[in-house]
This record gives structure tokens, sequence and C-alpha cells, in this order.
């Protein structure tokens, strides 16, 4: 078993890492939404304002984490709560399992499915799968925080910035131009 101090040693290398490519990532998205920044006739600040902050965000918080890495709190005692949640830990818990894979492969099939479907029709489907596979068992906190969630995001992403999301193909384009009215 490692020493206590290269444990957090180790755990501040991963935690350094992890920062530095979500800062490449950052810089990477700011330079492809660079060229966006024109003013639209519909949204004076541009296609790219909203990615902007999106980004700025991500780069707040990995501020944050590569600087919590560098500041040190008191001394915890031996018998802390982190150190009674760390000794419960499973043994596999790093592991690659099955629900690891759908949910890394569940977002695909949503990107598919608002190609098809629309963003109206696949998110709900999208929310309540994923909710499912990340362990929500009860039927009525699976459709209250899927519904709620959504109807969270449409009022964001219809009344409040006004951007236009995908229609799907055929028949559903005209379904979610329908529901588009409604909201509306």
């Amino acid at each position: 078993m490692a020493e206590p101090g290269e444990a957090k040693k180790n755990n501040r290398k991963q935690t350094l890492i992890e920062a530095s490519i979500w800062l490449v990532f950052a810089m990477l998205a700011y330079a492809f939404a660079a060229g966006f920044d024109k003013p639209l006739p519909t949204f004076a600040l541009g296609a790219a304002h909203w990615p902007h902050i999106i980004i700025s965000v991500i780069l707040i918080a990995t501020g944050v984490l590569i600087v919590s890495q560098f500041l040190r709190g008191a001394p915890k005692s031996a018998d802390s709560v982190t150190d009674q949640i760390f000794d419960e830990t499973e043994d596999d818990v790093g592991s690659l399992s099955l629900q690891t894979i759908v949910m890394f492969i569940l977002p695909l099939f949503w990107v598919f499915g608002m190609h098809k479907l629309g963003f109206l029709v696949a998110t709900p489907f999208f929310l309540l799968a994923c909710s499912w596979i990340m362990g929500v068992r009860s039927w009525k906190v699976l459709l209250a925080f899927t519904f709620g969630f959504f109807a969270v995001i449409v009022f964001v992403f219809y009344k409040l910035i006004f951007t236009p999301l995908p229609m799907g193909a055929g028949w559903f384009h005209s379904l979610n131009g329908e529901m588009i009215g409604l909201i509306q």
C-alpha cells in the first residue's frame, strides 16, 4: 500500500493532468468559436456569445481546480468522514463497467435522435435513460426530474436566449414546429 504522502502526490498529479486537458479543450473550443463573434441580424452579440460563456465557465472551473491543489487546509484527523468514505469504497471502483460504457454511448444516440426526431422529442427520452442508468429507480423521481429539467432547458433555450435547436426530419420537423409554436 502506498504511503499517505505518496497517494496525495499522485492524486495531485492526476488532478493537474485533468486540469491541463480541460485547459487544452477550452482553448481549442475558444479557437473554433472565435470566428463566429460577428453580430447576427437577430442577436447582436453573435453566434459565439453563449459558447464563449460556457468556455469561460470551464476555464474558471479549471482555475479553481488547479488552485485547490495548491491550497492546503487544516490537517484532518485519521478518523475523518473522508477517510471513512474511502475505507468503504469498493475495490473495483476504477474498473470499466457496462454502465460506464452505456453512459458514454448514450449521448451519441441522443445526437442521432436529435437529427432524426428533433430536440424536443429526443431529449426527454435521453434524460429518462440517463437517470435510469445512473441508478434512479423511482418512477415518480424519474418522471419529475426528466420533465422538470426538460422544462428548464426548453425555457432557457426558447424563452431566454431564443436559440434554435434541431427540428428533426420529415414528420418530426412539423411536430417540433408545432411544439415550438405552443411554447412561444
